[in-house]
């Protein structure tokens, strides 16, 4: 776990969106009763990264676990998940949605000259008026 705790940390310190993806053999459903479970959804909390399945993902004839999951460490993005019911394997297909991977973005002012009023003509007689001797 110490090995997972510091790629998560490190993870965070890049101030990016990471989605963490996996069978993690940890299941979610047991948040309240297994202290293990509640220490790593705790940890990641702490990160801002947030499980995106939220129903089994693992059904068998005996049991129905929450063991695979994709964890995003933003809320700035619409997403859309999902299990697929699949008989082939008792492992469910699962995948998600990101409206838009472009961060970038949403946070940098975009600076640009508007040339729609450029006056050729004007400019150049500016440009005479200015005396290019003075220092």
């Amino acid at each position: 776990m110490t090995s997972l705790y510091s790629t998560i940390d490190t993870i965070y310190k890049e101030k990016k969106l990471r989605v963490l993806a996996g069978d993690f053999n940890i299941d979610l459903l047991n948040y309240e009763s297994h202290h293990f479970t509640e220490e790593f959804i705790n940890t990641l909390n702490t990160y801002f990264f947030e499980p995106h399945i939220l129903k089994p993902t693992r059904v068998t004839i005996y049991s129905a676990t929450l063991i695979d999951n994709y964890f995003l460490n933003s809320s700035d993005f619409k997403t859309f998940s999902y299990n697929i019911i699949y008989d082939l394997t008792d492992h469910l297909p699962n995948f998600l949605i990101i409206n838009s991977l472009d961060v970038s973005s949403r946070h940098e002012k975009i600076y640009k000259r508007d040339f729609s009023n450029y006056d050729t003509e004007s400019l150049t007689t500016e440009f005479n008026f200015i005396d290019w001797t003075a220092k």
